[in-house]
């Protein structure tokens, strides 16, 4: 049997089932609740006309004159469930009938026998002169003493009709319900056809397993979501490469980008204490939206390479700013020599000689040797912009700093340097920029200081945003990426300005 057969039949299972049951339980309900409603009423109609003062006196007095039958007539037209009302003396003599050529005779049924001895309420089914009547007798006292009876009733064949009509309206409307229910089934069968691309189930367990199969080569980490978020595939490199990943956490703090439809392109992030890339691409289908897929990549692996570019750059950086500050010294020595001005010779090798000795012990504490190469680095390109360039000799640094990657660390000092050259650059005299460094167990603290232009106004407020610079178009880049290696630690940024000076200070906390 086909699928689009086998979904036709048990979709009309699943819809009939129910609904013949759920329709012959409403009728059950609906018909009770008509008989209650009529045996409510003839219960509440015989007490009324029980409780009525005229109706109590003529009974005691035995006064057949047909007032009781006035009342009673008048009194049954506001009844829609009542048909017939009949009042008796306790020798069953009848005071009202809906034939007034019964008024005066005797109660002909058994059935009144009970309420006449021993004063009951009670339902009675039974066959009278104006046919089977569902009844209901009522006793009337007077003054404590029981002087007759009212027997209020309603034709069955009445109620028989009003039954049969709920019970044909009924039928009708599930053989129609059925109709359409077998008319959407169709629909259903051949919608559920079209969107499964006209394939059977077996052909597309076929395409889901090729699909997990390509997943699980993939070696980055790939989640599958729909657009409410919601986890619909995990391939299992990345349930081996993230043991420790918390994927609730992955989502919340995606969560901005994926409501504001903004792609991501190698993000760095902090997961589950681990620093993760994150590439999110969304999945559409023309123009309707089906989710996203995330791509996450371990920060140590893209780092790994990182760290060797970086640290090939920071050495080269390093040789060219050596190789032209001696080779400026080379040609004073050269041209002292030239001029046979040999003590001056001597003299000046050795003052180069010592400005080399003092700046090794201005980085002798920082043990970091990408740092100390860097900082060596600066020191020579502020000589060369007239920049007094001090290193604070309580500065001191580890080899290694936990969580917290030299790469890093090169990316936010060196950046802050940079800015503070720029700084003062832009402004006359001699500039000035002091560093302080200091790590313990707990946190890495960076002190950047310098006596170069002010932070504007304008942008004050905004200056960790990427593009927002003084500098013009193109620039403003260094202090967003300071912010995003920072917040990437949970760290934090501190500015102070003085009247002559503003200082930079981050603290970054550190881990094993």
């Amino acid at each position: 049997m086909s699928f689009k057969r086998r979904i036709r039949k048990r979709s009309i299972l699943i819809a009939a089932i129910p609904l013949i049951l759920s329709w012959t339980f409403f009728l059950k309900i609906r018909v009770d609740d008509i008989n209650d409603r009529i045996k409510q009423d003839l219960k509440q109609t015989s007490f009324v006309v029980s409780s009525t003062p005229t109706v109590q006196e003529n009974l005691e007095e035995r006064k057949n004159d047909f007032t009781i039958q006035n009342y009673v007539k008048k009194y049954m037209e506001t009844f829609e469930n009542v048909d017939i009302i009949v009042v008796g003396d306790m020798t069953e003599e009848k005071y009202s009938h809906l034939d007034e050529s019964q008024i005066g005779k005797k109660y002909v049924n058994s059935d009144a026998k009970r309420v006449v001895k021993t004063g009951e309420s009670y339902y009675s089914t039974m066959k009278g002169s104006m046919g089977v009547t569902l009844r209901y007798f009522e006793p009337v006292y007077y003054k404590g003493k029981q002087v007759g009876f009212v027997m209020v009733g309603k034709y069955l064949k009445d109620v028989e009709a009003v039954t049969n009509r709920i019970i044909y309206i009924g039928l009708f409307s599930l053989v129609v319900v059925m109709i359409i229910t077998i008319f959407l089934s169709e629909s259903f069968a051949r919608k559920i056809k079209k969107e499964m691309l006209g394939m059977e189930p077996d052909e597309i367990a076929r395409l889901y397993n090729e699909k997990k199969v390509i997943l699980n080569t993939i070696s980055e980490g790939i989640i599958a979501i729909d657009k409410n978020k919601k986890i619909l595939e995990i391939n299992d490199n990345c349930l081996k490469i993230f043991e420790n990943l918390n994927i609730d956490e992955l989502i919340e703090k995606l969560s901005y980008y994926i409501d504001k439809k903004e792609s991501i392109d190698m993000k760095e992030f902090n997961i589950s204490g681990e620093k993760t890339f994150i590439t999110l691409d969304f999945i559409k289908d023309e123009d309707r939206e089906l989710g996203a897929l995330i791509t996450l990549v371990k920060s140590e692996d893209i780092n790994r390479v990182a760290r060797e570019i970086t640290g090939i750059d920071e050495l080269l950086k390093n040789i060219r700013a050596n190789v032209h500050e001696f080779k400026n010294k080379l040609h004073v020595i050269l041209g002292l020599i030239n001029i046979e001005e040999y003590e001056e010779a001597k003299k000046y090798i050795a003052e180069c000689q010592e400005e080399v000795l003092k700046s090794s012990t201005r980085v002798a504490n920082i043990n970091d040797n990408f740092i100390s190469a860097m900082l060596i680095s600066k020191r020579l390109i502020a000589n060369e912009n007239n920049i007094s360039f001090k290193i604070n000799e309580k500065s001191y640094m580890k080899e290694t700093h936990g969580n917290i990657s030299s790469v890093d660390l090169i990316t936010i000092l060196g950046n802050l340097i940079e800015n503070a050259f720029d700084a003062c650059l832009e402004k006359e005299g001699q500039g000035q920029v002091d560093v302080f460094i200091d790590e313990d167990e707990e946190n890495v603290i960076i002190e950047v200081s310098d006596n170069g232009k002010k932070i504007d106004e304008e942008i004050k407020d905004d200056i960790f945003k990427n593009g927002v610079s003084s500098k013009g178009k193109g620039r403003g880049i260094g202090l967003s990426t300071i912010k995003g290696r920072v917040d990437l630690y949970g760290g934090n940024i501190e500015i102070k300005e003085f009247r002559k000076q503003k200082k930079f200070r981050i603290t970054i906390k550190r881990r094993e």
